[in-house]
């Protein structure tokens, strides 16, 4: 009797082992790629919580700096209707204060800004620009906390005539 030799069964063996491990290694991509993709959104999420948590924190006193202004202002009137040092004095301290926690005035000099300034009034005067302040604005870390009210010109000058 012949005897055959048989094809050696391990080339079979070894065409399933490399596909074996070619769906390994696409699944480990994968898998480095789901993991790297939750560590950006996980590290954004921080990111987001951190500047929400300080935004928070820096605007939680805006409802107390708002009264606070109120008072300051009855001060003000106060200070230049009496004249007197210790008022003054009281109200500089206010003022230092009020900086401390990030507060500055709205500058009125110039155009009317509607962003940050609340017309009150337009009277003759060049147009757009602020005439008068009736009552002071403020900003709390740039964002305006209150409106200041002015009064406004409407581009009729006294003896000329309205600009078109």
């Amino acid at each position: 009797m012949k005897t055959t030799k048989q094809a050696p069964i391990k080339n079979t063996d070894d065409n399933l082992e490399e596909s074996l491990v070619t769906q390994q290694a696409i699944k480990i991509n994968q898998l480095e790629s789901s993991l790297a993709r939750a560590l950006a959104d996980y590290a954004n999420l921080e990111r987001r919580y951190s500047e929400q948590s300080s935004a928070v924190i820096k605007f939680a006193t805006s409802s107390l700096l708002t009264k606070l202004l109120d008072i300051r202002d009855h001060l003000a009137m106060a200070s230049q209707s009496l004249k007197d040092q210790s008022l003054t004095m009281i109200l500089g301290s206010l003022d230092k204060l009020l900086v401390d926690e990030g507060i500055t005035e709205v500058k009125t000099d110039g155009l009317y800004d509607p962003t940050s300034m609340e017309c009150q009034e337009q009277v003759d005067g060049e147009k757009d620009k602020v005439i008068q302040v009736v009552r002071n604005g403020y900003l709390l870390h740039s964002r305006v906390l209150r409106t200041a009210r002015v009064i406004v010109g409407n581009g009729v000058l006294k003896g000329h005539e309205p600009k078109k």
